[in-house]
């Protein structure tokens, strides 16, 4: 073996080597959740002090009418300066555990701009089990995950650290949303050194190869 090929080979193990521990260093950052529910607005809870879930006035759309928008509350967070938004999902139940099931609804986030949930009447009419209710019981589930185009949107609010979240009644009865919360993804900011020493590395070992 020539004494060229020895010294490829140990540049090329140097650099792997180097890229390996810089993969790693990045490694040990682990992304994380900050799980938040809202701040609640005015409600008519029926079984105060139930403070996780948001039961809306009766409106029976005859003499009485929901406004254009309802507020829920606001998702109020704190993301550290270190880390970047990398995802989020909101989720919660149509009902709650003093009252199963909703008015016709629709949820939206960023001043209605962006529909998180809906519990919308079947193509015939009649309600879906989410206003009409469940043959056990139980609570029907809703959930959102933001697209990359969402999550554009929602730089500013991010970055702010609060979240509208609003609903739009579109029948008799009262908007009634369970255990709502708010999963945002985070993850640390690369550090410099360490994505300069990876894009060294991978730089050196590309050129040891075209020597080849």
């Amino acid at each position: 073996m020539g004494r060229n090929t020895v010294r490829r080979r140990q540049t090329i193990a140097a650099v792997l080597f180097s890229t390996v521990v810089s993969l790693g260093v990045s490694a040990t950052a682990k992304a994380s959740s900050i799980i938040i529910s809202p701040t609640f607005g005015p409600s008519n809870q029926t079984a105060p002090p139930d403070t996780t879930d948001y039961e809306g006035l009766f409106y029976d759309f005859s003499s009485t009418f929901p406004p254009s928008s309802i507020s829920i509350g606001t998702f109020d967070f704190t993301i550290p300066t270190s880390d970047v938004v990398t995802g989020a999902t909101v989720s919660g139940t149509f009902g709650d555990v003093n009252i199963p099931t909703t008015a016709l609804t629709d949820l939206f986030v960023l001043g209605g701009s962006i529909e998180v949930g809906s519990c919308d009447a079947n193509p015939d009419g009649s309600y879906p089990p989410c206003a009409a209710g469940t043959a056990d019981g139980s609570l029907v589930s809703w959930s959102y995950t933001f697209s990359a185009t969402n999550l554009k949107n929602l730089a500013a609010d991010f970055s702010a650290g609060a979240i509208d979240f609003t609903a739009v009644q579109d029948s008799f009865g009262a908007v009634v949303v369970g255990t709502p919360s708010l999963d945002i993804q985070i993850a640390p900011v690369p550090e410099p050194a360490s994505i300069f020493t990876l894009a060294s590395g991978l730089l050196a070992f590309v050129a040891s190869r075209r020597r080849k």
